[in-house]
């Protein structure tokens, strides 16, 4: 599945799409219109503007939160109502086999991505999620509070600050107004 392509489409549509093929994942940026603050969950009017975006280009809805195209299939994650249940599973739940993707909130991707890698989180990896949230807030307080009592929570702790960093730089630019997006066009 080609995943950047895809961001590619919802960008051009004017929403904030960010290809995460490590996961394989496409982040979801609605600057802050979730339906949710503690879980960023993606809202019903964004996914019918992500399904008509899917739609123009041979996707079709098979059943609630999956679409089926010429290229794969892409999931929605399903709503994560309490801190008990788990806002990364089902990131983690897709085979890396190319041919399924999950469309996530930073949040969701930051907390996948650190529970898959942790600590040996390699420098392309870690600029990547630097990259992700100067261009997408992800809720750092709320990833903290899910690795909190595991053994990838420290090493987190020790990111956090340069993700908070990152995320304050895209904050300053698009206030002063000279934030330049990044993402495929």
């Amino acid at each position: 599945m080609e995943i950047e392509e895809i961001a590619r489409w919802l960008n051009r549509a004017r929403l904030s799409a960010a290809p995460c093929a490590w996961l394989p994942a496409i982040s979801i940026f609605v600057d802050e219109h979730y339906e949710n603050f503690d879980f960023d969950l993606i809202g019903p009017s964004v996914r019918l503007k992500i399904g008509r975006v899917l739609a123009e280009h041979g996707f079709h809805q098979r059943r609630g939160r999956e679409f089926e195209g010429p290229s794969g299939r892409i999931v929605f994650p399903r709503a994560t109502r309490s801190l008990a249940s788990d806002p990364a599973a089902e990131l983690e739940a897709v085979p890396d086999g190319g041919e399924a993707a999950v469309l996530a909130t930073p949040t969701q991707v930051l907390l996948a991505t650190w529970r898959r890698e942790g600590p040996e989180l390699g420098a392309d990896r870690e600029s990547d999620l630097l990259a992700l949230v100067r261009e997408q807030p992800g809720n750092l307080e709320k990833i903290w509070d899910w690795l909190r009592r595991t053994e990838n929570g420290p090493g987190f702790r020790k990111l956090q600050p340069r993700l908070a960093a990152a995320q304050e730089e895209g904050f300053m630019l698009r206030r002063s107004g000279k934030f330049r997006s990044r993402l495929p066009r």
